[in-house]
Order: C-alpha cells, then structure tokens, then sequence
C-alpha cells in the first residue's frame, strides 16, 4: 500500500470539502437580481459547480484503482463518494436551471413597444422566488458534498493511518492551532453553542457571543475537536460539543502559556589581548 498516494488523496478530498464548503457560500450570499445581474453573478458558480463535480469524480476513479479497495471499509467510503458525485451534479443542475429561469432583457421582433417595460417586471417578479428555490437547493446539495468529502477523509485516515488518526489518551493532543482557533474552541468549550442556518447563511452561535466563522469551525471539526449531529437538520440547529482531543488542546495551551520563557544567559566576553600582551 501506498501510504504517500493516500495521504495526498486524503489531502485532496479535504480540500474538496472546504472547496464545496466556499461553494456553498457563496452561492447563499449571491444577490441573484433577476436579468442581467443574476446571469453575470451565477454563470460563475454554475461552472465551479461543474469543476468541482469533476475534480470529485476524478478523486473517486483514483481511489477505485489505487490499494485502499484493499482496506475493510473502503466500500463504505467509496460508495458515499460516487453518490456525492451525483449530489454535485445536482448542485451543478440547479444552478443552470437558475440561468435557464432567469429573464434576460432583449427586443422582440417588431421592436420596442410602451408595454415591455411593465412586462418586463412581471417576468423578474415571476422570476424571483423560482430563482431563490433554486439557489437553496444548490446551497443544500453542496452542504451534503462538503460533509461527505471532509468524514469521508476523516475515515479514511482512520482506516489507513490509525496510529496518527488516534492518539492515546495519555499523549497530549497533536494539533496545532492559530489564535483564532484557540479562541472558538474554547468559547465553544463553554457549552451552548449551536450550528445553525439563518438568512440562507450558516451561523455558529456560541453561548459568549464570540464569532467563529464557518472555515474556523470546519477546520476544528476535521481535526476532530469538535462534534455536532449530522442527522439534525440545521434548519433546528446542531448542538457542538468539544471532544477529549479538543479538550486536550487547550489543556496543552494553557500549560504552555503559564511555563515562563527561559531567558538566554549572556554570553561570556571575549578575551582580550592589548598589543603589549601580544608580545610577550
């Protein structure tokens, strides 16, 4: 088996996940104006949808033909795989069945009359809530791609690399945090915090008010520091609750912080010779 092929797989598939993640986003915050300005602000996401179905297809056929068909469990995880392909292309679909139901300005044949106007902003009106269906869809099916390529990854390091995927308890925890992530795990640590979908937008919210961003809350939930209940809509919101290895980690901060800094003794002066000693 080729450890080094499958940690870069790993590797690729988590990237996927926060790519499918971004993805997601943006295509919740889009202010997709009916005409003109929704043609210009989808067209984009419609091709990444696309790219990333690909990328994620390609992904699978590496797996399928590499040693870890090998690995008890790799069914699992491939079988989850290729049907996010078919969720991606979903995505991909609802984002061109957006374009495809988005008026776009023009002149009929027989030239402009006095009523184009007030038809017009009847087609956009008519438009609108079909385009927003469409968009919350795309947003829900790359939420799904995002999850499955991030746990799929996660199990896979598990099955491949468990000496690395889970360290005993009696070592402190290996992750190395930012600032801004030692700040969100430990409000989260405090309890009550909840992941949760308001505006089209996901939101963490923790109980001290402490902002912590979607990227920030998903890189602690691929380390394993965090855990919320996959089979929750977020509609009704998840709660997150910080695991032994989270814990751990600030346990290791906080000991490291209290620990004083040696301070570097000086070094000795250097000898010196005066030219009347040079010559004896």
């Amino acid at each position: 088996m080729t450890d080094i092929d499958l940690a870069k797989r790993i590797e690729y598939l988590r990237q996927l996940g926060s790519d499918f993640g971004d993805l997601q986003s943006q295509v919740l915050d889009v202010d997709a104006v009916p005409g003109t300005p929704a043609l210009n602000a989808l067209t984009p996401l419609y091709f990444r949808a696309q790219g990333l179905a690909t990328r994620l297809a390609a992904q699978v056929a590496g797996l399928d033909a590499g040693p870890y068909t090998q690995v008890p469990g790799s069914r699992e995880s491939l079988d989850a795989l290729r049907a996010a392909i078919g969720t991606a292309s979903l995505a991909a679909a609802d984002l061109a069945h957006a374009l495809a139901a988005n008026p776009l300005d023009g002149t009929r044949f027989g030239g402009r009359s006095e009523h184009d106007a007030r038809f017009r902003d009847q087609e956009h009106a008519e438009a609108a809530p079909v385009l927003a269906e469409h968009l919350r869809e795309a947003a829900r099916q790359l939420e799904l791609c995002s999850t499955v390529c991030h746990y799929v990854a996660h199990g896979i390091s598990k099955d491949v690399f468990p000496a690395a995927a889970q360290p005993p308890a009696s070592l402190p925890a290996p992750a190395k945090l930012n600032t801004k992530q030692y700040e969100a795990l430990g409000s989260l640590a405090k309890g009550g915090a909840q992941l949760e979908v308001r505006d089209r937008r996901a939101r963490i919210a923790t109980i001290d008010g402490t902002a912590v961003t979607a990227a920030t809350f998903g890189s602690l939930d691929e380390l394993g520091l965090v855990h919320h209940d996959t089979s929750v809509s977020l509609a009704r919101g998840r709660d997150i609750t910080v695991t032994a290895e989270g814990h751990r980690a600030l346990t290791n901060r906080s000991r490291s912080a209290s620990q004083p800094t040696p301070i570097p003794s000086a070094p000795a002066p250097a000898a010196v010779r005066t030219s009347g000693q040079a010559g004896r």
